[in-house]
């Protein structure tokens, strides 16, 4: 798009008590006579006109950015080009009447060209920048609980995530925060749909099950699981996606904690993450009986267009939408 949208923003509202400058989200709504009656106020509930409010088909869109866990220059504010699509005015219907992006605590980043940062060198000057494994998980599910505090319940959002927000959307919805050592966490909602963009699933294949095109990135994503996982391999195993074990994830569903759906999309021009990631995945899901399993048909160009473009996620919503639509 080349041109801006005028929207109602509520930016960097806090999850947690004393929070780092990570553990916050933002809420984005589309500009309307009732919107702006919002302005200047706390934000307290989602409150909406009940002919806005479509209860068979999720209203909110939330979602979670990527950078490998640990980009200080990728924030929630990325989210802002499919903003712009969802809440165009020339848009006949807007179908989401609320989008959300939550930040999280990232993990160290000891190379990064502009903003390195080495938790010991650097005298662990920056604690949003030393997460490690389960603090992505437990600040998301921080954050979705808070969403609830607003209205946001079960089936009534889709929960999208790029690259490592993928992973850690999909982490945090497919097991109980127990899973993670995060028993004093209560469940999130459960979505309506699950979407993932150009997702990390499978973490030690990122390593050992490159393809020749990708294979040059193993010893950085070595690195990177490193900074976020620890270095007990054996551990990023255990919380791969497309490494959950099947029965844990019924259990899900049967106690309605599950999505309906579940969508994920790639590009086979992605430099940084190979298809195969979501290939595993998706074999794996398969045999999740209940669950629909489909694959997205938007995404394209490099790993960062998802974002950086916005209609590739706009559309893959729209498109859950109506596969939502034509369950029911």
């Amino acid at each position: 798009m080349d041109y801006s949208i005028s929207v109602i923003v509520a930016n960097g509202i806090p999850y947690i008590d004393n929070p780092n400058r990570f553990q916050n989200l933002t809420i984005y709504l589309p500009k309307t006579s009732e919107t702006l009656k919002l302005l200047g106020t706390h934000v307290k509930e989602f409150t909406f006109s009940k002919e806005d409010i479509q209860p068979v088909l999720p209203n909110y869109l939330v979602h979670i950015h990527g950078g490998a866990w640990r980009d200080p220059l990728l924030d929630a504010d990325s989210i802002e080009a499919t903003v712009a699509h969802a809440f165009d005015t020339s848009n006949d219907l807007i179908p989401i009447l609320g989008i959300v992006s939550i930040n999280y605590t990232l993990s160290q980043f000891q190379t990064h060209p502009h903003f390195p940062y080495d938790a010991i060198k650097d005298n662990h000057s920056d604690i949003s920048r030393e997460a490690i494994h389960p603090q992505h998980i437990s600040d998301l599910l921080h954050g979705l609980n808070k969403l609830r505090s607003f209205g946001i319940n079960d089936h009534s959002y889709i929960l999208s995530g790029h690259s490592c927000g993928a992973c850690i959307a999909f982490q945090t919805i497919l097991q109980p925060p127990s899973y993670y050592g995060l028993k004093h966490l209560s469940d999130p909602p459960s979505p309506a749909a699950l979407l993932g963009l150009n997702g990390l699933y499978d973490l030690p294949e990122l390593v050992y099950g490159l393809d020749a095109s990708h294979k040059h990135l193993s010893n950085d994503y070595r690195g990177i699981l490193t900074n976020a996982y620890g270095s007990d391999e054996n551990g990023w195993a255990a919380v791969s996606p497309s490494r959950f074990n099947i029965e844990s994830i019924r259990t899900r569903f049967s106690e309605n904690k599950g999505p309906e759906l579940i969508m994920v999309d790639s590009s086979t021009e992605d430099q940084l993450v190979p298809t195969n990631q979501q290939e595993i995945l998706k074999t794996n899901l398969s045999n999740t009986f209940g669950l629909q399993t489909i694959e997205g048909k938007r995404c394209n160009g490099d790993h960062a267009m998802p974002w950086k473009q916005g209609l590739p996620i706009w559309q893959n919503v729209k498109d859950i939408l109506h596969v939502l639509k034509n369950n029911r």
